[in-house]
């Protein structure tokens, strides 16, 4: 009985035949990476410009920009870095898809916001897909699409951005992060959904930590619910408007 030919097999059957002058592409890497919500059947892959290669059972895309500090080794094969994979996904891919990737990839520590930004600004203006890219990097640096929500809310109402993921490291105990901190001022957001807060357990050092914060940092802690930002940003933005002037350090 033959084996069937899998998506994994293809992927490496196509980095052996193009050896160091090819890499996953965009949606491909980003795969290969195992970036949440990034699956794919496609195999493509990005090669010089000056090399071209017709292989029935992979798409090709080229580039005049072939850095190899943007090319490393994962899994076996060379394969564009994340940071790179979600700036040649902006050529095909949707905003949603977009959005995803780099809320999946912040959130596992393979790229950041401003290792995005800065690598648009050097290598990806006017490419295809940089002002969508642009756009929804105004929005990122919150771990979850609620976050990015709030970042959103903040950004289209004129209120300062706040500094996402905030470490605390009080002695003795874990790492304290919080969602956001407003910058020169002691409000600090927390964002709630359900995942992570629903048992008693939760609730009980989601508790602890706030009073942490207002105890030893003289923290003013703010939560919203998906429900306050999703189905009433007035109230978020009505909050958030009292607060940061009369708390502004």
């Amino acid at each position: 009985m033959a084996t069937p030919i899998t998506w994994e097999m293809k992927v490496r059957a196509g980095a052996l035949w193009l050896g160091k002058h090819g890499a996953p592409f965009g949606p491909t890497a980003l795969a290969w990476w195992g970036v949440d919500g990034c699956g794919t059947d496609a195999v493509e892959f990005l090669i010089p410009r000056s090399r071209r290669s017709l292989v029935p059972w992979m798409t090709l895309h080229t580039t005049l920009d072939w850095p190899r500090r943007h090319i490393l080794r994962h899994n076996g094969i060379r394969v564009c870095d994340v940071t790179r994979a979600i700036l040649d996904s902006a050529r095909t891919e949707s905003a949603a898809y977009l959005a995803n990737a780099i809320d999946s990839a912040v959130r596992a520590r393979r790229t950041s916001v401003p290792t995005l930004t800065n690598r648009l600004h050097t290598v990806g203006l006017g490419r295809p897909g940089s002002a969508l890219l642009r756009e929804l990097l105004l929005d990122s640096g919150g771990e979850s699409y609620l976050e990015r929500r709030f970042l959103r809310l903040v950004r289209e109402h004129g209120l300062p951005r706040p500094n996402p993921q905030v470490v605390y490291r009080p002695r003795g105990t874990r790492v304290i992060r919080v969602d956001f901190e407003f910058p020169a001022t002691n409000v600090v957001i927390e964002v709630s959904g359900r995942l992570g807060h629903v048992s008693d357990l939760d609730r009980t050092r989601d508790a602890a930590r706030r009073n942490w914060l207002q105890q030893e940092h003289g923290k003013r802690v703010l939560e919203f619910t998906t429900t306050h930002v999703i189905d009433d940003p007035a109230y978020v933005v009505a909050t958030l408007a009292r607060e940061l002037p009369r708390r502004a350090a």
